[in-house]
């Protein structure tokens, strides 16, 4: 039917009853009043009013909710009614909202059974009572009704009207968190409080598993418990399922009955009203006994002399998050030329000082005096608007907190990051143009290399330059021993327990590759090495255990002798062409072992191309006579035999195949 000024002109009111009559019955308007009278009954008790919901699309085709709020009174007659998909549980001032309530009038259980494996394929009347049977078997009231929302089954309780004052909302989602059950389906042994943690009471243990098996398998939606929640209107379509949503238990609406708030709370409360005011003070008299021996042990303490630990102050929450928000917010403000542009001054002090709040507590005049330049405000301006985060700071240092959705929370502010960039209008793409990476919600990308240090740090780790600074400072004292005479032995026996033998080696190679040629002493270069008593045989030649001796080239220029100078250099064709200028070559070998491909390793560096052999072996007295276990003597060629075993002399092949 056409809704306009001009439908009356068109049609005659016969006609326009006969549409009206088959629009209410093609939407169900029975089913809808039904449900509406026995969920907001019209009597003189009744406050508030109620919220119709339905889902529809804006203009770029995103979904979004609409909703319509209309009295008691006009509720079962109103068009908004058949327009409505979702109706409010409990009644508000206006719109829905957990600070706009008036009335309470329903607890609520929202089980998704119908795509569990115990419930699938079974009609909604099976599953209605398999649920019936479960609650009657633990001994709990029945729900007031049932109903089928297309999909899976709402399970109500009514009771009478509530004034929804702030402790009577308090006790009404207790007795919902309660007839929930724990979470996961498994009660917990131990329970957190504002003084540490304590062992489950085991009434507490025993309620929560009679509840676990109710709701066992159910798909129960915990998450639907929050007195703001709407739930699907009977005679509305289910547009997921193509399901008409109707009452499954009772039989019809007349039959639905209300049960006594208390009743419900005894029933699902672990504990009765006079049982709980006797646990609180039986543990409230168990505090006081600990507290007064405590300060008993404190005075004695102090009468004797021994100092008294002072108690830490009352842990912040979440320091090192906050203080990165603070950084954050600090960074926007640069970001935005030093100073919050108008209208977000205040906004950016007061989610400044709540994140100051966090990591160092403080009042509202100190916040104020340190945010009032930053924020381009006066001191006065910026300090009335912070007052309510001082007094939410002293409750919260006080040790209360809050209720929300069953879990307990700081009463003091804490706003996410998303919620901060909604409130300051920003991007997250501005965020990192600021360089303010803490405020983004997934957190700040870090690489590889960030991850790893944070890791070694945050396990109590040496910094890499700390570690090498210390390796070459006692290679250094360890060169200087060595310069003195002191045999390998004894050098390793005066660093016992600051650094091993192959550690100490290391530092000692580390240390004499950072000092120039010119400055090395000559005992340096041509210290004796220690050599170990143990030996292994490989291929009849002595190998000392653990032992290996170091060739480095060094650099400098050297003079040839007149031998030398007559002979050509060995030049690789690709190592070393003409005119270029290649450096160091380093040749590790085990002391002592016959010298072959496997035993000897070759570097390249970039010092300059002349340089000078070194050996860490004793010097030969004469060349006809060499000691057994010397080295080749230094001079400025590479022996053949040497470049025969890298690979570089091409005159013959090495020495061991």
């Amino acid at each position: 039917m056409r809704l306009d000024a001009y439908a009356p002109m068109l049609l005659p009111q016969a006609e326009q009853d006969r549409l009206a009559e088959q629009f209410r019955a093609r939407v169900n308007a029975g089913a809808r009043a039904a449900h509406a009278r026995t969920l907001h009954p019209d009597l003189a008790s009744t406050k508030g009013r109620v919220s119709l919901m339905r889902a529809s699309k804006n203009a770029d085709g995103e979904d979004r909710w609409e909703t319509r709020v209309v009295s008691v009174g006009e509720l079962a007659t109103s068009d908004a009614l058949l327009w409505a998909t979702h109706i409010s549980m409990q009644r508000f001032y206006g719109a829905r909202g957990s600070t706009s309530l008036v009335q309470l009038r329903s607890l609520v259980a929202d089980v998704d059974c119908h795509d569990q494996a115990k419930f699938r394929g079974l009609a909604p009347e099976e599953m209605a009572g398999i649920l019936i049977e479960r609650l009657r078997l633990a001994g709990k009231p029945l729900p007031s009704y049932i109903l089928y929302s297309g999909r899976g089954l709402h399970l109500v309780w009514l009771h009478q009207p509530l004034i929804a004052t702030p402790g009577i909302v308090r006790r009404h989602r207790s007795v919902q968190r309660h007839m929930h059950g724990p979470k996961g389906g498994k009660p917990s042994a131990t329970v957190r409080t504002a003084s540490g943690t304590r062992l489950q009471d085991p009434e507490v243990i025993a309620h929560e598993e009679t509840m676990a098996v109710v709701w066992h398998g159910t798909g129960l939606d915990r998450g639907a418990s929050d007195p703001a929640r709407v739930l699907r209107l009977a005679g509305s379509y289910n547009v997921k399922s193509g399901q008409v949503a109707r009452l499954v238990w009772p039989a019809s609406w007349t039959d639905v009955q209300e049960h006594d708030f208390e009743d419900l709370a005894a029933s699902f409360m672990p504990f009765t009203r006079e049982q709980m005011a006797c646990l609180k003070a039986e543990r409230q008299a168990s505090y006081e006994q600990r507290e007064r021996a405590r300060q008993e042990r404190r005075a004695e303490q102090e009468a004797a002399g021994i100092p008294v630990e002072v108690e830490k102050p009352r842990r912040r929450i979440s320091g090192g998050y906050w203080a990165g928000i603070v950084d954050a917010l600090d960074a926007i403000r640069v970001w935005w030329g030093g100073t919050p542009p108008e209208g977000k001054r205040e906004l950016w002090g007061f989610l400044s000082a709540c994140a100051i709040a966090q990591v160092e507590g403080g009042d509202a005049a100190t916040w104020a005096s340190r945010l009032c330049g930053p924020a381009g405000l006066t001191e006065g301006e910026l300090r009335t608007s912070l007052g309510a985060l001082s007094r939410k700071l002293r409750r919260h240092e006080a040790g209360e907190t809050r209720d929300h959705d069953g879990t307990e929370r700081p009463v003091l502010y804490s706003y996410s990051k998303a919620r901060m960039l909604g409130l300051l209008g920003l991007s997250e793409d501005d965020v990192r143009d600021a360089c303010a990476g803490a405020l983004l919600p997934g957190g700040a990308p870090r690489s590889e290399r960030v991850r790893s240090a944070s890791r070694r740090a945050e396990a109590g780790a040496q910094p890499r330059t700390v570690t090498v600074s210390a390796r070459l400072a006692d290679g250094r004292e360890a060169l200087a021993l060595q310069a003195a005479g002191k045999p390998m032995r004894e050098i390793v026996r005066a660093f016992a327990g600051r650094r091993g033998e192959t550690s100490l080696r290391r530092a000692l190679a580390e240390a004499a590759a950072e000092i120039p040629v010119e400055t090395l002493p000559e005992t340096v270069a041509a210290a004796p090495v220690e050599i170990a008593s143990e030996t292994v045989e490989e291929q009849s030649a002595p190998v000392p255990h653990g032992s290996t001796t170091t060739i480095v080239a060094l650099p400098g220029p050297v003079a040839p002798s007149a031998a030398e100078a007559a002979v050509e250099p060995f030049r690789h064709p690709l190592l070393d062409p003409p005119g270029a200028c290649f450096g160091a070559v380093s040749l590790k070998m085990p002391q002592g072992a016959s010298y072959s491909g496997s035993d000897v390793a070759v570097g390249v560096g970039s010092t300059p191309s002349s340089w000078t052999l070194t050996s860490g072996f004793p010097a030969p007295p004469s060349d006809a006579h060499p000691p057994r276990n010397a080295g080749p003597v230094a001079s400025g060629r590479v022996p053949a035999f040497l470049l025969r075993a890298v690979g570089l002399d091409r005159s013959g092949p090495p020495s061991r195949p």
